[in-house]
């Protein structure tokens, strides 16, 4: 057995190894093309690096991210610039802390914004500038920015319409807004229920929970910690129920259940082995445990504890576990009457606490110091933190009452409008039925027969109109089919016959020495094969749907000052020639209509496999168009053909363009 773990052990090791070997071969070779690359081009592959090692690998990306940014804002490609400072501002928030430094990225970013063509670009750079304001400790900037986030969202129907509901409210529970919480976590929980996300649900729950245990209803805070763990059992990809055994000894703590605060602390660190998140949470758990321990007399279990803190300093003491070590290591030296050393940890979390708002924690090291101080003899000092502490604990107390009146106000109001709503639907139901029951018999005879020769006429009128759209739609893709053999037919001809014989003129040409005639000859022929490829594409009937897609991309690139980002899947797999040879003819269609209408700089593609389906996103920063207005009064068959082979595909055709602000078209084809 021991022999097969080392050899598991070393296999993950060189796994891991070679990945960060590939990731730095593949960072150096875009640098090296980067060096040699200029404008559209150069910022094309700064966009791959930038996305590449900030989605793709674990290493630094500050840098990459700042010089991709710069780089689009100098070539005007705001889509690009918004998306990488998303990416850098999610970085600050998550990894380096340094707030301000994310405050100026956003300050830069805000005269650029109005040129951005994607609401899906908005709402994830929204969404990350909310989370960074909200570990900055600036909780209205915070809820300011999931609210232009939901905006976008709700443009384009985007699933995270109820997960910024749910983190907009956990910013109003940490910012005492106790009424508008419990509205948002109540919209976020339906939208969860809605869509069927257990994972959100659950998350969603917890905060609920936490509201209770703010409002200091603990036993309602159990009970929906309690359900929260049912549900996360049944839900197994689940993997944070540490966290949920975390804030239930928290609750423990302070109602008094000492034991039940160290059994929940011991489960929230066994649950939390299997977790994704187990590396953030492990310190703050174990922290939390050796408190307990020597807040209950067990000095040499939190003393063991605390030791193996002190033996991973950059895993336990540091940057964001400073604080919790701060607390462990105070409590034990307090629990030991080393009161000294106690004072001086106490200090320095007091002061670590005091940089933020969190009032309670505050609350609590000021009476921390008040008992050091007491145990000492220090009178005076033990009096003057015992006042900080009165004074903190009297203004949560009457923070916290209003928050339960804010709280029970709002439950109330919104009851009682639901209540006045349901009352008005009521009285006018009852008079319009008393209406209905008198009229009902004086023209019950005439409109029975009436509404029977009408069902009767309607349903005639719509299977003639069934009959008559599927008789016109098989015309027309009977005329598609029939374009596409005679397309075929034609480059065949081009390149058999018009070809071959072109190239005998550039043979003789070149051997009659006359120049002119040589280029002409060549350039004719080069037109010729040109219109052949456009007519039936070799490379879609050679190497398939992805060949033939990158292949077109990259001649319009060519010919073009289009600057093109791409995110293509290998999906031949999942076509067959007909599938691939219309969806082919759907992006040529769309890529044509932006090179000549849409008067744009950039363009991005997106082709993917999801579950059921494959999607193609192609989104420009050009001008944009009225499409009910085009589809009305436009005589260009080219938007028609993009519909006939959409319904040829059993595929979704959808079209979201905004005037001087560019368009969106998104095929989903189910497989």
């Amino acid at each position: 057995m021991k022999v097969k773990f080392l050899v598991s052990l070393l296999l993950v090791s060189i796994c891991i190894f070679a990945q960060e070997e590939n990731a730095l071969q593949k960072k150096q070779q875009l640098e090296t093309a980067i060096q040699k690359a200029q404008g559209a081009k150069r910022l094309k592959l700064l966009d791959s690096l930038a996305t590449y090692i900030y989605y793709d690998t674990n290493l630094e990306c500050d840098s990459i991210l700042r010089t991709t940014i710069k780089y689009a804002i100098k070539l005007d490609s705001v889509n690009v610039a918004t998306r990488q400072a998303s990416n850098l501002i999610d970085y600050i928030a998550h990894s380096s802390g340094k707030f301000d430094e994310g405050k100026q990225i956003i300050a830069t970013m805000k005269p650029l914004l109005a040129k951005v063509s994607s609401p899906k670009i908005l709402d994830n750079y929204y969404t990350n500038v909310a989370n960074m304001y909200y570990y900055a400790g600036d909780f209205e900037a915070s809820i300011k920015a999931y609210d232009k986030a939901y905006f976008y969202a709700t443009q384009y129907n985007a699933t995270t319409i109820g997960l910024i509901a749910f983190r907009k409210g956990v910013v109003y529970v940490d910012n005492g807004e106790f009424g508008k919480a419990s509205l948002s976590l109540a919209d976020a929980i339906s939208y969860f229920q809605k869509v069927k996300d257990t994972l959100k649900w659950i998350d969603a729950k917890g905060s609920v929970s936490i509201l209770y245990s703010k409002s200091g209803f603990y036993k309602e805070s159990k009970k929906e910690r309690e359900e929260q763990i049912e549900l996360a059992k049944r839900f197994k990809p689940y993997t944070n129920i540490g966290v949920i055994y975390f804030n239930m000894a928290a609750d423990n703590n302070k109602a008094g259940f000492q034991e039940e605060r160290i059994a929940n602390l011991k489960l929230a660190l066994k649950n939390n082995e299997t977790s994704q998140h187990q590396t953030f949470f492990d310190p703050i758990f174990t922290s939390a445990l050796a408190v307990a321990y020597a807040e209950n007399d067990s000095i040499a279990l939190a003393e063991k504890i605390v030791k193996k803190l002190e033996a991973n300093p950059e895993k336990y003491t540091t940057n964001y576990n400073e604080a919790s070590y701060l607390e462990a290591k105070k409590s034990l030296l307090f629990a030991k009457k080393e009161y000294e050393q106690a004072l001086t940890y106490g200090e320095t979390y007091l002061k670590l606490k005091q940089k933020g708002k969190q009032f309670e924690e505050i609350q609590l090291a000021e009476k921390f110091l008040f008992d050091v101080y007491e145990q000492i003899g220090d009178k005076e000092k033990a009096l003057y933190h015992f006042k900080n502490y009165t004074h903190i604990k009297d203004s949560i107390g009457n923070i916290q009452k209003t928050r339960v009146l804010a709280y029970y106000q709002t439950l109330y109001e919104t009851e009682k409008r639901d209540l006045t709503i349901e009352n008005q639907e009521a009285n006018i139901a009852l008079l319009d039925s008393k209406n209905k029951i008198k009229n009902q018999w004086m023209f019950f005879g005439g409109s029975g027969l009436l509404v029977l020769f009408g069902f009767v006429t309607v349903i005639r009128s719509r299977n003639f109109a069934k009959k008559k759209q599927k008789i016109q739609e098989k015309f027309t893709q009977d005329i598609i089919n029939a374009q596409e053999e005679e397309r075929t037919r034609v480059a065949l001809e081009l390149h058999d016959s018009v070809g071959q014989q072109l190239m005998l003129i550039t043979r003789k040409s070149k051997n009659s020495n006359d120049a002119s005639m040589e280029a002409l000859a060549k350039d004719t022929l080069q037109n010729v094969r040109t219109i052949s490829q456009g007519l039936h594409p070799v490379v879609l009937e050679r190497l398939g749907f992805t060949a033939g897609i990158n292949d077109l991309i990259t001649t319009i690139d060519t010919n073009t000052e289009l600057f093109f980002t791409t995110e293509i899947e290998n999906v031949d797999a999942y076509l067959d020639n007909k599938e691939a040879l219309h969806l082919y003819r759907i992006q040529q269609e769309i890529l044509n209509n932006i090179v000549k209408h849409a008067e744009a700089t950039a363009v991005s593609i997106d082709i993917r496999k999801g579950k059921s389906t494959i999607e193609i996103i192609v989104e420009d920063n050009g001008k944009g168009f009225d499409y009910e207005k085009q589809m009305q009064f436009s005589k260009s068959l080219g938007m028609k053909s993009l519909l006939e082979r959409s319904k040829i595909l059993k595929a979704n055709l959808t079209i979201n363009s905004i005037l001087k602000k560019g368009t969106i078209m998104q095929v989903t084809f189910p497989i």
